[in-house]
């Protein structure tokens, strides 16, 4: 369940079993099989399939297959936040330099939100990569390795190169993620989904986040 859930976000881990993190030690491409991102909220669950309205207005049939990841998502505090704390972010580089001294000058991004990941979770998804919310965001995964102010160093593997800064905004939505199952999948919830075609010409899923409480994840 967990492996499937790297695969969304880094296509780190050996698709024939949990297999063995690796360290992104550039920025990866997007692979051309990644699953569709899909985010929208759940209008209709029929039995082992939902439809989901898109946010442009868009329905898609998912099928919940066997074996597919759920992740909810619940308010955190950034108060939570410490160093060695496996974190995830959606953000985007600006035209500045990080606050974070180190030997050598590292890009200041821009945080959309901020996950603090239950310790089950630690090491899914580490890396750096292009993400799909806006045609500039980057998606992060890694441990907080320095934190200045509101700045956080997010770490995934041993050289400076290998951790990205993150400024998360006082404004900025801080989650919670935690495993969690398919009875969190239920009308009016809100969802990011990532799905494949099947041969039935919709989709199945691999993975799903589902807001809790009303919240629409802002990934």
């Amino acid at each position: 369940m967990v492996r499937t859930l790297c695969y969304f976000v880094v296509v780190a881990l050996s698709a024939a079993g949990l297999g063995t993190l690796v360290y992104a030690q550039k920025m990866s491409e997007p692979d051309p099989n990644e699953p569709r991102h899909i985010r929208g909220q759940v209008i209709k669950v029929d039995g082992s399939a939902i439809e989901v309205k898109t946010k442009s207005g868009e329905i898609v049939r998912i099928d919940l297959i066997d074996g597919m990841t759920v992740i909810g998502l619940t308010e955190g505090k950034f108060t939570k936040v410490d160093f060695g704390v496996y974190v995830g972010s959606v953000a985007v580089k600006l035209d500045e330099y990080s606050p974070i001294v180190r030997d050598s000058l590292s890009w200041l991004h821009e945080g959309y939100e901020l996950r603090i990941i239950d310790e089950e979770l630690r090491g899914i998804a580490v890396g750096h990569r292009k993400w799909s919310l806006t045609p500039d965001t980057i998606i992060a995964h890694g441990w907080v390795d320095d934190i200045e102010d509101r700045v956080l160093s997010i770490k995934y593997g041993p050289t400076e190169e290998e951790e990205t800064d993150v400024e998360v905004g006082r404004d900025v939505p801080v989650l919670r993620m935690s495993l969690a199952d398919k009875s969190l999948i239920k009308p009016d919830a809100h969802i990011f989904a990532g799905a494949q075609k099947n041969g039935n010409h919709q989709y199945a899923a691999m993975f799903v986040f589902v807001g809790e409480n009303g919240l629409v994840p802002p990934l």
